[in-house]
């Protein structure tokens, strides 16, 4: 008698368990979607309007090295950012809007100094380098320099070595 009271009672309580597990499984997966939806619009909302300061992560290590080379900008330079500092050296640093400097693919871009700046990547300890540039822009008036990533520049200047 006990052990078919079990049985009975296992057969009730199981599919409602895993029925229960299922169900809570997909409220998950629709709050982890509806997380996903906000995190996106969020995305696109500051993606519309451009900060004047990036609050990055600190980087590790940063080497620098004199360059000297001349060279025009890639011709999908507006997807990146132009720094006053080397990305990762200061807590608060200026982001210039590429419309405010009047700049084209087509604009002479005078190099005089290379950053290779080490991060940790969180999700697996290793470090990553990231090259940025010191540049000023053969239109500007003044001699302002700007740091740009390696994706701002033509790839031409890969393969320069100046003794």
């Amino acid at each position: 008698m006990k052990r078919a009271l079990i049985t009975v009672g296992l057969m009730l309580v199981l599919p409602l368990g895993l029925f229960g597990c299922s169900n809570n499984s997909g409220s998950s997966n629709s709050s982890s979607s509806s997380s996903t939806k906000t995190e996106q619009t969020s995305s696109t909302s500051t993606s519309e309007v451009t900060p004047t300061t990036s609050n990055a992560k600190r980087a590790k290590k940063v080497r620098y090295e004199k360059a000297n080379f001349t060279t025009t900008l890639d011709h999908e330079y507006l997807e990146e950012n132009v720094y006053k500092d080397v990305p990762g050296t200061v807590d608060h640093n200026k982001i210039y809007q590429w419309d405010d400097l009047k700049v084209t693919a087509k604009t002479k871009v005078h190099v005089d100094k290379k950053a290779v700046a080490t991060f940790k990547d969180d999700d697996d300890n290793e470090f990553d380098h990231e090259d940025f540039y010191r540049v000023t822009f053969d239109n500007s008036k003044s001699n302002q320099h700007y740091w740009v990533g390696d994706d701002v520049l033509q790839n031409d200047h890969e393969n320069d070595y100046d003794d």
